[in-house]
């Protein structure tokens, strides 16, 4: 009995195949996972590590040797990459497919956790779920609106503030980076004639500074059913806070920073510049996280454009396109 002869004989049977294919068939269509390209990607962790102002060789001799040490016992671990450059170093880790991003992430926290010590100044490693310098899934730009007097350059830090971390709460983004703009900082100007007239050296000065901007704790104490906590805040808040640093004391007299230097608030000078259209502009990129859905998590980024925009940034008169 051919195939045709069968479907002429059983007609309620092939209908209740058929209808069955069909139903199977528009059910895969809607709920399996649609992408552009399939994901033959090997997850990467990133760690990344700033130490402001020092060079390479000393960022690869106390940082990066350091974290190696460690992290080369990290169970799966296929291949490890690192980069010193001026002031940051990057430590990328690669895995086999199919391995556990949240326990491999685990694992490298408790191995870094085993560093002994780094310099005083080195900032606390962050830890990506991807190689944050990989091939972006999608540019973001953010600019002023027409009539908008606010240079946009001077706006690097709300972008870091506000835009990169909605970017990183979308489910399959890893890390979100921003281009472009100056960064604002303290800038203490020394007058070195001042300097040597009270004899105090550079790194006094520099000393002073860095030590009082910090918050210490003093434990805490009881009082009939209430329980205090103490604690000395030091950071600095405004300019005028770095000014009122004392630096040594000369005769019995107090040496502060404004009698040897002139303290403002300015901005960094820019390694780069972004521009768009001729004109300047910050970037904000999404990297994808190993293994998520290109096309949801553009989805969802795009709704988080839509979000800030109506919210946040037009009415301060900017804007976010991709």
């Amino acid at each position: 009995m051919n195939v045709i002869e069968f479907a002429i004989r059983n007609p309620v049977t092939v209908t209740v195949g058929v209808l069955l294919i069909a139903l199977f068939g528009i059910v895969a269509l809607i709920d399996l996972p649609v992408q552009l390209a399939p994901d033959v990607e090997k997850p990467e962790i990133t760690v990344r590590t700033t130490w402001q102002g020092a060079s390479p060789h000393e960022v690869e001799r106390e940082i990066v040797d350091e974290q190696e040490e460690q992290l080369k016992g990290v169970e799966g671990l296929e291949k490890m990459l690192s980069e010193s450059s001026y002031g940051s170093a990057s430590i990328i880790m690669r895995f086999p497919a199919g391995t556990d991003v949240d326990t491999a992430l685990l694992q490298v926290s408790n191995r870094l956790n085993q560093v002994k010590e780094y310099p005083i100044e080195v900032d606390e490693p962050v830890i990506l779920s991807a190689n944050d310098r990989g091939v972006a899934m999608g540019w973001f730009i953010f600019e002023a609106l027409p009539g908008n007097p606010i240079d946009i350059v001077t706006m690097r830090d709300f972008a870091e503030d506000v835009i990169k971390p909605r970017f990183e709460r979308v489910d399959g983004v890893a890390a979100s980076n921003v281009y472009g703009g100056m960064e604002r900082e303290i800038l203490v100007t020394v007058d070195p004639a001042k300097l040597a007239t009270r004899n105090i050296t550079i790194l006094e000065l520099a000393q002073a500074v860095d030590q009082e901007n910090r918050n210490f704790s003093a434990g805490d104490f009881e009082e009939g059913k209430r329980s205090y906590a103490v604690r000395t805040v030091g950071e600095y808040g405004n300019p005028a806070d770095v000014e009122d640093v004392i630096i040594t004391r000369r005769n019995g007299l107090p040496v502060y920073v404004r009698d040897v230097a002139t303290v403002s608030l300015g901005y960094k000078d820019p390694s780069h510049v972004v521009r768009e259209m001729g004109q300047p502009a910050i970037a904000v990129n999404a990297v994808r996280e190993t293994g998520a859905n290109v096309l949801e998590a553009m989805a969802q980024l795009q709704a988080a454009v839509t979000e800030l925009n109506e919210n946040t940034l037009n009415p301060l008169g900017f804007k976010l396109y991709q």
